[in-house]
């Protein structure tokens, strides 16, 4: 008899034993990113998908890649047809976008449970730009900013300046470019050509300037104000020290100025560094801060991307996971092209894989994100229609301005009447 009930005993746990491996269900995470040429960094991305799936047997990971230009409406178009990705990562500005839509979910219920997804653990800018009416939509993945001042050390020798002591105010940027603007060689380079890049830089210079694009709770412009007036009257003053034609150049076309050696000084990410390094390997060249007003602070404007899961991802648990792996200090160091979001990581990316890591790394840490809003294309669109007009003397900047402000207002009223 005892030996009867212990094998009953023995074939009812062998039986939930199979039934429960047999429950195991493999799951498969479609996982959409943004194409990548480096080939270190497409195996650094690989081996770490391989330990992923190391700790997690269970499931499976499908890369899609896409290029930028393509990638925004493959995501629109995927999400608005209800078979989105389980996770993707998306551009800052389009974070509100797809959070007003539904297309996305909200993880402060994850994060409140995460051991290390914390707002502390990343660039504070980079985590504020993926909240959206209160709650977050998004985990910081990778991040740059607008702008560091890239400068040519022989231009600073060439007038008589120490090449050790990059400007650091407006006042001594212009008069620095000054000194350097002669035949066919100019202090900078200015661009508005049809991208949000400049508005990356105006946006710093107002921020820098104590002042905002939008109110905190982004229903209403600030442009019309002094912060952003006088912001803009020192850009604009830049062009006595600048080759004609920005309007019609793009940040690339100034960029390969600085290259050339053709300008003194240049305002780009630090992701340019490599470019420099590889198009002028002779030229003696550092970066400085983001020029600041005489009372003001060095502050950029964030770029980056963040990554979110879809409201119709079938394994939004398993997509939770993925996204603590690849944002963890261990892993986001590796897979990141630009410099990643999580702070410890973004510490030793700098110091091994770029120059003046101090520099880079103060102003990530002085950096701020342009405005939440679901529209913000529309709203950049105004920004740089209003930069074009003060720089081609179409407008003065006051009247620039202040259309501006109307315009923006009008479209963020009729944006939220529409959607109450």
């Amino acid at each position: 008899m005892k030996n009867g009930l212990l094998f009953t005993i023995i074939l009812v746990v062998a039986t939930l034993t199979i039934s429960l491996v047999a429950g195991a269900e493999k799951v498969t995470l479609n996982v959409w990113l943004m194409k990548q040429a480096d080939v270190n960094l497409l195996k650094a991305q690989d081996e770490a998908l391989a330990k992923f799936k190391e700790l997690y047997p269970d499931i499976d990971v499908k890369f899609t890649v896409f290029p930028y230009s393509e990638y925004r409406d493959k995501l629109l178009i995927a999400a608005a047809a209800g078979a989105p990705p389980d996770i993707s990562v998306v551009d800052q500005i389009w974070n509100p976008e797809f959070s007003a839509a539904g297309f996305v979910i909200p993880l402060d219920d994850y994060v409140a449970q995460s051991k290390s997804v914390k707002k502390e653990n990343y660039f504070s800018g980079a985590w504020d730009s993926a909240l959206y009416q209160g709650k977050l939509y998004g985990v910081p993945f990778d991040v740059g900013v607008w702008a560091l001042n890239y400068y040519n050390k022989a231009f600073f020798k060439d007038a008589g300046l120490d090449p050790e002591k990059p400007p650091v105010t407006w006042d001594e940027f212009y008069e620095v470019g000054k000194k350097m603007t002669g035949p066919e060689k100019w202090g900078t380079a200015l661009w508005v050509g049809k991208g949000d890049a400049v508005q990356c830089i105006t946006d710093a210079l107002t921020f820098s300037n104590g002042g905002s694009v939008l109110n905190q709770d982004f229903t209403k412009c600030l442009l019309d104000q002094p912060a952003a007036i006088d912001s803009m009257k020192f850009f604009k003053k830049l062009q006595e020290i600048n080759p004609a034609g920005e309007v019609s150049r793009t940040e690339e076309d100034s960029f390969q100025l600085f290259t050339a050696g053709k300008l003194g000084m240049f305002w780009y990410g630090e992701w340019g560094q490599d470019t420099v390094t590889a198009r002028a390997p002779q030229m003696e060249w550092a970066i400085g801060n983001f020029p600041k007003p005489a009372n003001g602070k060095s502050v950029g404007t964030f770029g980056g991307w963040n990554m979110v899961i879809y409201k119709n991802a079938p394994h939004k648990d398993a997509a939770w996971k993925f996204i603590e792996y690849w944002t963890s200090k261990e892993i986001n160091e590796k897979v990141s092209s630009l410099t990643p979001a999580n702070v410890e990581a973004a510490k030793s990316f700098l110091n091994n894989k770029r120059k003046f890591p101090d520099v880079v790394f103060q102003q990530l840490t002085q950096a701020l994100y342009r405005p939440i809003f679901p529209r913000y294309p529309d709203l950049a669109e105004i920004q740089r229609n209003a930069t074009t007009a003060i720089l081609t003397g179409e407008k003065d900047i006051e009247a620039a301005l202040k259309d501006a402000t109307a315009e923006i207002n009008t479209l963020l009223n009729d944006y939220y009447s529409s959607n109450k």
